[in-house]
């Protein structure tokens, strides 16, 4: 099976013939990632798997839309390796599009459609999940700049980005956006290493005291942060759980293609039923997180969808791979095995874009507030 053959099972929940470029569009960008795919040069050089994921995004420029293509895209790019992640999309980017000035719009959506990369800046040492109390500051200078300081950590596509949203507190004490280019001066990146989703840079962002000019960098109004970060991870996190999931369909084809081959062979006398048990059962989940995470990509979707949809996508992309893995014995369990690779890319992907803990709690907060008609609850 490919991809493709996991999106047309779905087909009929889709409602493609409303849009009869969609599946045109979804096929020719399958065959762009393979073609992309002769160059990888796999994961054990960081480095030049990083300059060849760039190069990947710039190539796959031309391969782009909204809403439900993208959805697709995202499965897609994760079928072949959750490092693709960014393959294709504005990604962190489409903030600035949808909420800076004219002028600093336009120019990012033409950077962004010839493959240039934004990151996020908005984890503090306190955890992702309370942007409310981020203590990186903005403070006032003649003229009407403002100097930034402080630092965030766990940047992901730290050394790759062309500029960041920067969230941070504002000489008003509220919670603004701004848009800081990778080359500012005072910006310093400091690379970790990750233990999984290692194909893209990741580490710790510091202000040195770099200078912002709100008038041009700000984006949406000042004091705006927080809902412009809700907003954009309402429509991001189904995108990242759909590249997940796609990462655990690819597992359960390959798990599904060596079990065929051996029983083919004679390798093995037969397929013991734990196996497939494991397999109906990895398909099911696998498609049912799936159809969820593309409802929570429909523009009238509520949030409840995103933050759920992702919590439950990923916990079943890594319950699902956990669960396949074992069938193919120890040659999955290779340092550089796509399974293997695949096991420690999604784990990790439980603490991004969002703690998986945090996401349910927030959304069970939101379920009790609708069933007593209370105001919104502080975990939400």
């Amino acid at each position: 099976m490919t991809g493709l053959d996991w999106l047309q099972a779905l087909r009929p929940s889709l409602d493609l013939d409303l849009d009869p470029n969609l599946w045109a569009g979804w096929q020719r960008l399958d065959a762009a990632l393979d073609d992309v795919a002769v160059g990888d040069p796999g994961p054990g050089d960081p480095a030049a798997r990083s300059r060849w994921l760039r190069r990947v995004r710039t190539q796959l420029s031309t391969h782009h839309g909204s809403g439900l293509w993208q959805a697709g895209a995202q499965f897609l790019a994760g079928y072949r390796d959750l490092d693709l992640r960014e393959a294709t999309g504005t990604g962190h980017g489409q903030m600035i599009l949808d909420h800076a000035p004219g002028p600093l719009a336009r120019s990012w959506a033409d950077r962004l459609a010839r493959g240039a990369l934004v990151g996020i800046a908005a984890t503090e040492a306190h955890g992702g999940s309370r942007i409310q109390e981020i203590t990186t500051t903005a403070h006032p200078l003649p003229g009407g700049l403002w100097r930034v300081s402080g630092s965030k950590c766990w940047v992901s596509r730290l050394t790759e980005s062309d500029a960041f949203v920067v969230f941070l507190r504002d000489p008003a004490g509220t919670i603004s956006a701004v848009v800081i280019d990778a080359t500012a001066p005072g910006l310093v990146r400091e690379p970790r290493t990750p233990s999984g989703l290692g194909g893209w840079s990741w580490g710790m962002l510091t202000f040195d005291a770099v200078d912002v000019d709100p008038t041009t960098q700000l984006i949406g109004e000042a004091g705006q942060g927080l809902r412009i970060f809700r907003e954009h991870f309402t429509r991001f996190r189904p995108l990242v759980t759909l590249c997940a999931l796609g990462t655990a369909a690819s597992v359960h084809d390959r798990v599904r293609g060596l079990l065929a081959d051996r029983s083919a062979r004679g390798v093995i006398p037969r397929i013991r039923d734990n196996a497939l048990i494991a397999l109906g059962s990895a398909w099911a989940q696998i498609n049912a997180a799936t159809l969820l995470a593309l409802h929570a990509t429909h523009p009238d979707s509520h949030d409840l969808a995103a933050r759920l949809g992702k919590a439950h996508g990923v916990d079943t992309a890594c319950r699902t791979t956990e669960a396949l893995a074992p069938l193919v014995g120890a040659v999955g369990f290779q340092h550089d095995h796509p399974i293997a690779k695949a096991r420690t890319d999604l784990a990790a992907l439980q603490y991004a874009d969002g703690i998986h803990d945090s996401l349910y709690r927030s959304g069970g907060a939101e379920l009790l507030r609708a069933a007593t008609g209370r105001p919104r609850l502080q975990a939400a």
